[in-house]
């Protein structure tokens, strides 16, 4: 007997199309607790303690900083000093080129003739003293006052300014207002001595220990300076203690010196010998 295997095909039954599901609902987060809410405001401002330490760290800094950027300041200053002792040292060479030798204008005592190295200062008025002729500074014109009625006192200087006949590179950066408009002074004993450029009246001293211009205090009006009003007319530490004041040398060259060795530097010719 013929046994016929029925194959019965089942038809694939697929699930009912169905649409995208709709997005799940946020779960709403539980409102901030008053506790954690608090932690993060504290966990973001400083607190008095560390505000103080953040303070105390900054004083310290500006403590370390301002010292070395007044000092640094002061440097440059008294470098600047230095080039305008070297230009001045430059037109005093070029004066005695062309005045037989003498490093600036000398004169002579109207009435007794006699010689004054001193002559070109406060005694006569701001148009005629040595930096117009060092320096050839030109007149204003029309003249700031009456020349006829210059008085050397009282200091008047809104009736008779120097700083129309005074240059630049006469007043030194750290010297603020300096009475007269000028910073420098010139060395009365060299022409006193009546030494030259080129002379052998140097006693046997060195040019390079010899000082030509120095710094004179701010209140002072002096153009010359000498040993016997040293105390009263030279600025010893116008750049600090340690960079003290700057002086310009016969040899041309410019350096600081202490009081005592500008004091030689001034006038070696008077020194006491020892015995």
């Amino acid at each position: 007997m013929r046994v016929e295997s029925k194959i019965v095909l089942l038809r694939e039954r697929r699930p009912p199309s169905i649409g995208p599901l709709p997005p799940r609902a946020a779960r709403p987060s539980p409102p901030p607790s008053p506790r954690s809410t608090g932690e993060r405001e504290r966990r973001r401002a400083f607190s008095i303690i560390e505000l103080l330490v953040v303070i105390g760290i900054i004083a310290i800094l500006l403590g370390l900083f301002l010292p070395a950027l007044s000092q640094s300041r002061r440097a440059a200053k008294s470098l600047q000093c230095k080039s305008n002792l070297r230009e001045l040292g430059h037109a005093l060479q070029t004066y005695a080129n062309v005045n037989n030798g003498w490093f600036y204008p000398v004169g002579y005592e109207p009435y007794s003739g006699d010689f004054m190295p001193d002559a070109f200062g406060t005694r006569v008025a701001p148009h005629e003293r040595w930096p117009v002729t060092v320096f050839k500074i030109k007149m204003p014109s029309p003249m700031p006052y009456n020349p006829a009625a210059y008085d050397q006192s009282p200091y008047d200087p809104q009736a008779f300014p120097a700083a129309p006949f005074t240059q630049a590179v006469l007043v030194c950066p750290s010297d603020v207002e300096p009475y007269e408009a000028h910073s420098y002074v010139v060395n009365g004993h060299i022409a006193e001595h009546r030494n030259r450029v080129g002379g052998t009246g140097l006693g046997g001293k060195s040019g390079s220990n010899i000082i030509l211009a120095g710094e004179k205090r701010s209140d002072e009006r002096d153009y010359y300076m000498q040993s016997e009003d040293f105390a009263r007319v030279v600025e010893p530490f116008r750049h600090g203690i340690h960079l003290r004041s700057n002086y310009l040398y016969l040899d041309g060259h410019v350096d600081n010196a202490t009081p005592g060795q500008a004091i030689l530097g001034i006038d070696p010719w008077d020194v006491a010998p020892t015995p």
